[in-house]
């Protein structure tokens, strides 16, 4: 009995938690036209994501979150583009992408432009499930300085010897959009 008291506090605190952020929970969300092979509860989890992360201040208005398909290693889902921002992503905004990152399903919604660096990360790491693509203030100094970014505390320990830096000039030249656009440049 108790044991399920607890649970049902917790439950209610994590709604109450996800209100002030416009969210609904798994099940008021709207079943129909989900990714037929791809179950709701995945769906729900990636959508929340983009909302945990917005809340966190890790995405801004153009961060994307993407997983691994959880049934064929050759896709990845990711959310649409141009008329939704993270915080308001829903399982309806879930796109099914190949890894070269064409759409499977484009029904005319927008795609994000740097959907490139999310395939190509999953072509060349099998052991990769999900990307997050970030412009977060607490990282970006260590993009754009001579300063590493290292581990300097156990939870940190993924870090590894370092974190190599992606300089877009290298590959396109002083004049570039900045963008990581195409499946080279990803």
């Amino acid at each position: 009995m108790r044991k399920r008291l607890l649970s049902g506090l917790i439950a209610i605190a994590v709604i109450g938690a996800l209100a002030p952020l416009g969210m609904r929970t798994a099940s008021s969300q709207p079943t129909a036209p989900l990714l037929a092979d791809v179950d709701e509860a995945t769906l729900n989890e990636l959508a929340l994501s983009y909302r945990i992360l917005v809340n966190q201040g890790v995405l801004d208005a153009y961060g994307h979150v993407s997983i691994r398909h959880p049934k064929d290693p050759n896709r990845f889902l990711m959310a649409r583009s141009g008329e939704v921002a993270p915080a308001y992503v829903t399982p309806n905004d879930i796109m099914e992408f190949d890894l070269d990152s064409r759409a499977i399903d484009l029904r005319g919604r927008a795609l994000h432009s740097e959907r490139f660096i999310h395939g190509e990360i999953y072509k060349v790491r099998p052991d990769v499930n999900a990307v997050v693509h970030s412009h977060s203030r607490a990282v970006i100094p260590f993009g754009v300085t001579k300063t590493p970014l290292r581990a300097i505390f156990h939870n940190a320990s993924f870090l590894g010897e370092g974190v190599p830096v992606y300089e877009i000039r290298d590959e396109s030249g002083e004049n570039n959009d900045m963008l990581v656009n195409t499946n080279a440049k990803g």
